[in-house]
């Protein structure tokens, strides 16, 4: 099979629950961070080519069909420019959707072998350009702005794009000194930001409650506090943190108030690329359990006890989850290495399946 394909296997329809079904792969690249568009109609992934040191971006649709994306060299006043065949990028990964009620659109990072990363919406060329790199976009769920990382002012300070006025230069949101902001999170009501401050003493969990407000310190933790992902009601943020053991990654909630106290729910999980998935009721939370000895099972997390259901996957070694909720019924994509009986195990592959109550075991 040729690298510039992608295989695409759709044996059995999408309508078995708790039946995963496998919809990507390609060979000699590790297929990573699937994205679940707002309304659950298209789905984008990456492949990482780890010898290369490249990264391919592809979206597709609900049915598995999927495109590469490349960024396009054509100046552009629009969201929606002209489609480039260009394949000069080294690395294109990142997407953010934009909410459903703007069609299709997205943002991603791209850089070339020089490693120069922009940002660029959909097909279009360039965004928010600066000689520093962009990277970590996130698209606000009401569509108005897209906030990112920059190094453009020498630090790694978080910026706002106006969607409306798109081609005036970016505000700048944060300036702390002495570490650079990554992992931007929106709120579901489009009116806080989380992020994680990444110092030399440790990564910590920040709140903007309002985009015009001062910024609040929510962990001040040694280790990694990472992936912050608000619930759907906005009022909380599940993130991993490993704090209590350098060696282990833990799941925690926390208020998205000043002062609130961080609760752990779950000791030993995957920290994968997309964060703790929320349940679209808010009720639950999805991740990945480290558990080698159960290849990495997927489990569901009740948000009010921490109590801990293994869904009944077929699939080992999994990670980075993506949740959605379409048409009243919930949906998960994911990667895994394969198969329980899978005789190779090589690459990460693109998965699917619809999520109910007959999915979990004790």
């Amino acid at each position: 099979m040729k690298r510039s394909s992608l295989l695409l296997l759709l044996a059995t329809p999408w309508l078995v629950a708790a039946t995963p079904t496998e919809v990507a792969r390609l060979d000699q690249a590790n297929l990573q961070r699937p994205t679940w568009s707002p309304d659950g109609s298209r789905l984008s992934w990456e492949a990482n080519f780890h010898q290369e040191k490249r990264v391919e971006l592809y979206v597709g649709t609900a049915d598995g069909n999927g495109t590469r994306v490349t960024p396009s060299g054509r100046a552009s006043s629009s969201l929606t420019a002209g489609f480039s065949s260009s394949a000069g990028s080294k690395v294109a990964h990142e997407l953010t959707w934009a909410p459903a009620s703007m069609g299709a659109e997205f943002v991603y990072a791209a850089a070339n072998d020089a490693l120069d990363y922009d940002l660029y919406v959909s097909a279009g060329s360039a965004i928010a350009q600066s000689p520093a790199a962009d990277g970590g976009a996130a698209w606000s769920p009401d569509g108005s702005k897209i906030a990112f990382t920059s190094a453009r002012s020498g630090q790694g300070d978080l910026y706002l794009i106006d969607v409306s006025k798109i081609e005036q230069p970016p505000r700048q949101l944060t300036t702390l000194r002495t570490a650079s902001e990554v992992y931007v999170a929106w709120s579901h009501d489009s009116q806080m930001l989380a992020w994680v401050a990444h110092g030399k003493t440790g990564d910590n969990l920040w709140l903007l409650p309002k985009l015009t407000g001062s910024p609040l310190k929510i962990t001040a933790w040694a280790g990694n506090q990472v992936h912050p992902v608000f619930s759907p009601s906005a009022h909380q943020i599940a993130f991993y943190a490993n704090h209590e053991d350098i060696r282990r990654n833990d799941l925690y909630v926390v208020d998205a108030t000043d002062g609130a106290q961080p609760r752990l729910l779950v000791r030993g999980v995957v920290s994968d690329a997309n964060g703790p998935a929320w349940s679209p009721d808010g009720s639950s939370l999805i991740v990945v359990l480290d558990d080698d000895e159960r290849f990495d099972p997927i489990a569901r997390v009740e948000l009010d006890s921490g109590a801990t259901t293994v869904l009944r996957f077929d699939t080992v070694g999994n990670g980075d989850l993506s949740l959605v909720d379409r048409d009243g019924t919930t949906w998960l994509a994911w990667v895994a290495q394969g198969r329980t009986n899978d005789p190779t195990r090589s690459y990460d592959r693109l998965f699917v399946t619809q999520l109910d109550a007959s999915t979990s075991k004790k």
